[in-house]
């Protein structure tokens, strides 16, 4: 059962994480675009909260039970599970009780809308029983159960994703008689949304009863390991509470910064817009934002995060082991890999737009494919500003990188609440604003940390040279489909625009020697570019 470690559970989690978003486009195309904003409104409060509360607890938690592991420390490992569940259970239930109890003030005050309170109710059980799952997992994968850990989010993503279909499907028939009697059809959507979170709560359940079951069967293991404890000093179950609340609010306050500038811009839109009070147009535009452009832009990140992940293992050691010009040579190949396949891929997507969304939903709108123009777009910059974390992480520079997330968080929000009050900007103003923090985070960072890079003058031109082919490949595309894709339906169009444009991009950036067989071999997908070039340049 231990033969796996803690990168390929992580690797793992973002594939899961992947199909989590594909399981939210499923749902919003299913429900329609209101539908889809009562979800998707409701899933970003929720990610919001996961930040803040749990998203970092089972990889915190796994580093220091493994930490106590080493040193034969398995009961002080115990302890620190109880602590941690206590924090869980704490806060968890503190905000279980906000949520319940003031559902409908806060679904009045954020979106000025109360049907949205059955969903709160439900998201902030999620939020207890993810909290839950993460500590036991952590602890699980700290003691050295990896393949238990791997089984459980594989069951999970998959009870998720069957759970939150057969939810929508029977709330969503009761929804419509309500709406009937009520005479207002936004119920249905209403109860489709909340039929989708109750699956999705039980898809967590299952997987919370999953981990029970295996710490069930690993009793007699781990009970075995803790009698060879022998260790003089027990840590309390209070300082896994203390680490909780010091070291994991700090971890919290950081991803929910970084994660709610979307959240918070669309709240700020909704309060300070002009508006006639019909909560139909937000809901739609959150609907279009969060259920449908949001999902898109998570699998573009997440997809290179993926192809990136061993990279940043291998920074890490590299940087361990003081190979510092090595480093440096996989930093320079890494933020290649973002100019030559990221970039040229969110291009296509932001330029092709309007055909992709009607691929994915039957509520193709032009605001629609707006929003998921600019999605695109900024997850580029996303990619950029998670490669900027990892390696502040990795350099230990805390201070810096709290103070930049802080800072560019606050002048994206002075941005956005300017963009709202004093121009009524609308919708490209929530937009614009989780650019800009992304814009300044980046920023920040090489101003900072340039020279420890140290970036030559050939390389700075390589990568001004993929962003500029990177554009002409998404205006060729976009050249093609305004001239022929148009006349044709949705998948075909977006396959006669990208194929043609793709090549070209390729051929263009293999001829150019824009990637040598030394910069292939660091850089992600760099097995597209080598085979590239031994076919051009034999």
């Amino acid at each position: 059962m231990k033969k796996m470690n803690s990168s390929a559970i992580d690797l793992f989690k973002y594939k899961m994480a992947i199909v989590g978003m594909v399981n939210i486009l499923v749902l919003s195309a299913v429900l329609g675009i209101q539908g889809a904003g009562y979800l998707g409104i409701s899933l970003a409060l929720l990610t919001f909260l996961i930040s803040f509360h749990s998203c970092w607890l089972s990889a915190l938690a796994a580093r220091y039970v493994r930490g106590r592991n080493t040193r034969n420390q398995h009961k002080s490992s115990r302890k620190f599970l109880k602590g941690v569940l206590i924090y869980v259970f704490s806060t968890g239930a503190a905000f279980c009780a906000l949520f319940i109890l003031a559902s409908e003030g806060l679904g009045s005050f954020l979106i000025r809308d109360i049907h949205i309170n059955i969903c709160m109710m439900v998201i902030a059980v999620i939020l207890l029983v993810h909290g839950i799952c993460e500590a036991v997992s952590g602890y699980l994968q700290g003691m050295g159960f990896y393949m238990p850990v791997k089984i459980f989010l594989l069951v999970k993503q998959a009870a998720v994703f069957a759970g939150s279909i057969a939810g929508m499907k029977l709330l969503e028939e009761y929804g419509g008689k309500v709406a009937r009697l009520k005479h207002n059809e936004s119920v249905t959507s209403v109860y489709g949304a909340f039929g989708s979170l109750l699956g999705m709560l039980a898809g967590n359940m299952a997987g919370l009863i999953l981990l029970l079951v295996f710490c069930l069967l690993l009793h007699g293991e781990l009970r075995s390991m803790r009698s060879k404890d022998n260790a003089r000093y027990q840590e309390s179950s209070f300082h896994g509470f203390r680490v909780m609340l010091g070291i994991g609010l700090m971890q919290g306050i950081k991803y929910a910064l970084l994660f709610s500038p979307l959240l918070i811009n669309y709240i700020l839109y909704i309060r300070l817009c002009k508006t006639d009070g019909n909560s139909t147009l937000w809901i739609k535009t959150g609907g279009f934002l969060f259920g449908e452009a949001v999902p898109v832009m998570a699998v573009l990140i997440l997809g290179f995060v993926l192809i990136n992940h061993k990279n940043y293992r291998q920074l890490a050691g590299y940087w361990k082991n003081e190979a510092y010009s090595q480093f440096r040579e996989k930093v320079y190949a890494m933020l290649l890999g973002v100019f030559l396949l990221a970039l040229p891929v969110c291009a296509a997507v932001s330029v092709l737009s309007e055909p992709i969304l009607k691929c994915l939903t039957k509520d193709a709108a032009k605001e629609g494919s707006s929003i998921l123009l600019y999605a695109a777009a900024g997850a580029v910059l996303l990619i950029l500003e998670q490669t900027a974390v990892k390696l502040m992480e990795l350099w230990n520079e805390t201070l810096y990188l709290y103070l930049i997330t802080i800072v560019s968080f606050a002048l994206q929000t002075v941005f956005a609440v300017t963009a709202f009050k004093a121009f009524d900007l609308g919708v490209s103003g929530i937009m614009f604003g989780g650019m800009l923090q992304a814009i300044l985070f980046v920023i920040f960072f090489f101003v900072k940390f340039s020279r420890r890079l140290k970036l030559s003058g050939m390389q700075l031109q390589k990568l001004v040279m993929a962003l500029i082919l990177a554009m002409g490949g998404a205006l060729i595309m976009l050249v093609i489909y305004l001239a022929v894709g148009k006349k044709l339906s949705a998948g075909i169009a977006v396959a006669v625009s990208v194929v043609p444009g793709l090549l070209l991009y390729l051929a263009v950036v293999t001829i150019l020697r824009i990637v040598s067989d030394k910069d292939a071999a660091c850089m992600p997908g760099g097995e597209l570019f080598l085979w590239l070039n031994r076919i051009l340049h034999r």
